[in-house]
């Protein structure tokens, strides 16, 4: 009995460091103090240039960049991209809804930002720790890791994911261990794309061949991982929600604005990234677009692609969270790899024959 008890003070004690250790992380990187009137700290130009920062970390930026790659002729790096990102996006709200960790409130912290989901591991960091050194190991090419170019390049990527990083916890939006975690697991699934990605991609091509196989193994995973992953998850984070409210003197208002069970973001993005791959795979086979014959089409590519892409975005944000987003997001999807391609192929002139 008494070993239980000395373990419970040891994590009772672990567990105050580790609020504590956080809180005043935040406090430092916010330069904010409390007063009666609240926490305040900060100035008009850190806050826009902290919220610019925070923006590398949004996914629709890097949705934007990837079409972009893709219309541009960079098409197996843009389908490496968006692989390894949605990966990671996926393993981040798992992660975040099986912890149910709640983000710093405005009794502790000065909140700038604010998010109705789970804190930990912070999206944004791992998000942009994915990213950038994905991004940063397709753009060394062959170059060896350790070159001029290699180092310079990874550097960058670090610099960047840190600023993000910084942003989530100046913004009072994640604690300081949040955003630690999230950039150790962004790295993580870079690793593993790094190490596995070309070996796995030489694989699949030699054994399918059929691009319609392909476009039926896509649907097949990606309409099951929605359909896989237990609301429950979302039941931990409620209840912490519920205790959070309750100390806060909330509970009311908590019980009628916070929902146990939703959707969540599993069917929009398991629709993009289903309509992307099976379209690549289909404009591989048929459409076969190559890089753009001038700068003025490339730049006609980029102008038509997005604007079309972000409208189709937010018109789509008006779908209810469920089932009827996937096919609808599907079809985002296939504008940026077969249907938009196969339009740029139409109206640019075509090469003479020799």
């Amino acid at each position: 009995m008494e070993e239980y008890l000395i373990l419970l003070m040891f994590l009772l004690i672990l567990l105050n460091f580790w609020y504590t250790w956080d809180l005043g992380i935040i406090w430092a990187i916010q330069g904010s103090f409390w007063t009666p009137l609240g926490f305040l700290g900060g100035t008009p130009i850190l806050n826009t240039f902290w919220f610019a920062v925070t923006a590398l970390g949004e996914e629709i930026l890097w949705f934007v960049l990837i079409a972009a790659l893709f219309w541009l002729g960079y098409k197996r790096e843009g389908v490496f991209l968006a692989l390894v990102l949605v990966s990671s996006v996926f393993i981040n709200y798992t992660l975040k809804y099986i912890i149910g960790r709640p983000r710093p409130s405005f009794y502790e912290v000065r909140k700038l930002e604010f998010s109705n989901t789970p804190s930990f591991p912070s999206g944004h960091a791992q998000t942009i720790s994915t990213a950038t050194f994905t991004a940063a190991w397709l753009a060394k090419k062959d170059a060896p890791l350790l070159s001029k170019r290699g180092i310079s390049l990874f550097i960058l990527a670090a610099a960047i994911s840190v600023l993000v990083a910084i942003s989530r916890i100046y913004l009072g939006v994640h604690w300081p261990t949040d955003v630690i975690a999230g950039l150790f697991i962004g790295l993580l699934v870079f690793g593993a794309y790094a190490l596995i990605a070309n070996r796995a991609w030489n694989a699949i091509n030699a054994k399918i061949k059929s691009p319609w196989i392909y476009v039926a193994i896509v649907l097949a995973i990606f309409i099951a991982i929605p359909v896989a992953i237990p609301f429950q998850w979302e039941v931990n984070w409620y209840i912490n929600i519920l205790a959070t409210s309750y100390i806060m003197g909330t509970l009311p208002f908590t019980i009628l604005t916070v929902y146990p069970f939703e959707w969540g973001m599993s069917w929009y993005l398991s629709g993009v990234i289903a309509g992307f791959l099976s379209g690549a795979a289909l404009e591989h086979k048929y459409v076969q677009l190559t890089v753009p014959p001038s700068r003025k089409h490339a730049a006609i590519r980029l102008v038509i692609g997005v604007a079309v892409a972000l409208a189709a975005y937010f018109l789509l944000a008006e779908i209810p969270w469920g089932p009827l987003q996937f096919p609808f997001y599907a079809l985002l999807g296939l504008w940026v790899t077969l249907i938009a391609p196969a339009f740029f192929k139409k109206i640019e002139p075509k090469k003479p024959k020799k």
